[in-house]
């Protein structure tokens, strides 16, 4: 629901839409079922209508995209790929991590078109008795680029931290479930 309503916005029907992060590739189905022209890319796809493809580089010229959705990792937590260049390999607490997904940034400011818009999806992390803001910690690299012009709050569905023991072990070690994602809506520059 939330990719349809941000390509009913900021789409209309032949606009080409680029996912550089497929993963199951739900993007792909919603733009071919409202008639957008799109692509999507993974370091590790999962279907072949992905094209293996490192975020860092997308082989498209500059400013011949109409809108751009991610949802990249947002640390080292869960296991995306044996792919030694998955920038999911990284920790969020780690400067590199930051460093590698502003690359991204930069190769979709380069190949989005001007005025037009970025959606993107990341969480942030609660690990080892640590908390690490990684959606603001990515903002300040993006406004680098890009132009706020929403942040909300995604609900995840099926929160696997919604049972009893994570409630237990949210009390001991004193952190909140985060059942949310952020996504950020800007405009390029």
């Amino acid at each position: 629901l939330v990719i349809w309503n941000l390509l009913q916005r900021y789409t209309k029907e032949g606009d080409l839409v680029i996912d550089p992060m497929s993963g199951s590739g739900t993007i792909i189905d919603v733009a071919n079922e409202l008639k957008r022209k799109v692509i999507g890319y993974d370091i590790n796809p999962t279907r072949p209508d992905i094209i293996k493809n490192d975020a860092r580089k997308i082989p498209l010229q500059d400013n011949t995209v109409d809108f751009v959705f991610i949802d990249s990792p947002y640390s080292d937590n869960i296991k995306y790929s044996i792919e030694p260049a998955c920038i999911g390999k990284i920790s969020c607490e780690k400067k590199e991590f930051y460093d590698e997904l502003e690359k991204v940034a930069k190769e979709i400011y380069r190949i989005l078109k001007p005025d037009k818009v970025i959606s993107w999806v990341i969480a942030d992390q609660w690990i080892k008795k640590k908390f690490t803001a990684t959606g603001f910690l990515l903002w300040e690299r993006l406004i680098k680029y890009f132009e706020p012009i929403d942040l909300v709050c995604l609900t995840r569905k099926n929160q696997t931290s919604n049972t009893p023991i994570w409630h237990e072990r949210a009390r001991q070690y004193n952190f909140y479930l985060r059942g949310f994602k952020y996504l950020f809506i800007m405009k390029k520059h």
